[in-house]
């Protein structure tokens, strides 16, 4: 009988039970969202680990700005959300979780300056002690832009102890100085369960969504930062090697072999798009002109070997030089160690590496 009564007491006391977890304060302490006088913005602001980056157009005067952050429920934020700050060097922002348990400090820029034309990858830093980022700086050494690679998914794989272990990582003896090596890599057990076995080194401008990595691989490249010119062309150094067995997801093609890629892509934004992704890099409408490397070009060298290669512009493109000014038009510009890796289609062991790259320009 005691044990009856035990088991309505626990049955009728789980609702409560319930309540009392769901109502427990929330532990997490992220910034979710940026807002910002949106005629200011040159590109909506990246918000990525512990740093959010927002890009305003040339004439804004950083030392009074006052963005305005959406955070973790419960969370608070100091200084606090929409706080006018001079933004002439980067602020720092502490988050603290509603439950007073966890802080995150954030590294908040205000970007005025253009994204550069010339790329040495000089400049590296490694993320949560786990895979590398190379970055962007100007003139007064200040951060304006972080190159993105797959490195954030393939972290969930469990299968990288350090830097050099993931597809995209520094190469300390490059064409001149360090350098960026691409290696198409497997994804172990978790990633062949998945039906995506193999992942390829790859950089390039813009984003990479982790959060829809999963889901929707194609849309988690948010291809794309604004520039100030209009490219022509665009060359650099390489070396690749192809890997020795070519896989379609979990099937083995022998017949296949790998091979990489380069493109570069300028393009116009607007109310209705932000960015290019995998789905629409080579075919959305807004698209200006592309450049891409030829497949007769695509070779296996083991010796630095040079690579330039024009922009074919559209028939009815025009440059309009205010939206120039304005940060209205974008430039990707994407390297891979496997030509199909978006697909999870390559070989283990395709290497690519690269090294001062140059956009040409008027």
């Amino acid at each position: 009988m005691k044990y009856i009564l035990l088991f309505f007491t626990v049955l009728f006391c789980l609702p409560f039970m319930s309540c009392i977890k769901d109502e427990l304060p929330n532990a997490e302490a992220d910034i979710l969202s940026c807002s910002v006088d949106s005629m200011i913005l040159k590109k909506d602001p990246i918000i990525q680990n512990e740093r959010v980056q927002i890009f305003v157009k040339s004439f804004v005067d950083l030392t009074s700005q006052a963005p305005v952050f959406t955070l973790s429920p419960g969370a608070t934020i100091y200084p606090q959300s929409g706080t006018p700050l001079n933004f002439t060097k980067p602020q720092l922002y502490i988050v603290t979780s509603e439950d007073g348990q966890s802080q995150k400090t954030y590294e908040v820029s205000y970007i005025s300056s253009a994204v550069g034309s010339k790329y040495s990858f000089e400049h590296v830093r490694t993320e949560n002690s786990k895979y590398d980022i190379f970055y962007e700086i100007d003139d007064d050494n200040q951060n304006i832009m972080d190159w993105a690679s797959g490195n954030a998914g393939f972290s969930l794989t469990g299968i990288a102890s350090k830097p050099d272990d993931y597809p995209t990582a520094r190469l300390l003896n490059g064409k001149e100085g360090q350098g960026v090596r691409l290696v198409t890599r497997l994804t172990g057990a978790l990633g062949a369960t998945m039906g995506k076995p193999l992942a390829a080194g790859n950089i390039f401008m813009g984003e990479f969504d982790l959060g829809t990595s999963i889901t929707a691989p194609l849309k988690s490249l948010r291809l794309g930062m604004p520039v100030d010119f209009v490219p022509y062309a665009f060359r650099g150094f390489f070396k690749y090697k192809a890997g020795e067995l070519f896989k379609e997801g979990n099937v083995e093609k022998p017949d296949r072999k790998d091979s990489w890629d380069c493109y570069a892509i300028f393009f116009e934004t607007d109310s209705t798009l932000k960015h290019l992704d995998g789905t629409n890099r080579f075919t959305h409408d807004n698209i200006l002109a592309i450049a891409r490397i030829l497949p007769e070009d695509r070779i296996e060298s083991g010796e630095w070997s040079s690579f330039h290669i024009p922009f074919v512009f559209k028939d009815n493109a025009i440059i309009d030089e205010k939206k120039l000014k304005d940060g209205k038009y974008s430039l990707t510009l994407v390297f891979t160690s496997s030509i199909d890796g978006d697909t999870f289609a390559g070989a283990e062991g395709s290497t690519l590496l690269i090294d001062e790259i140059e956009i040409i320009h008027e």
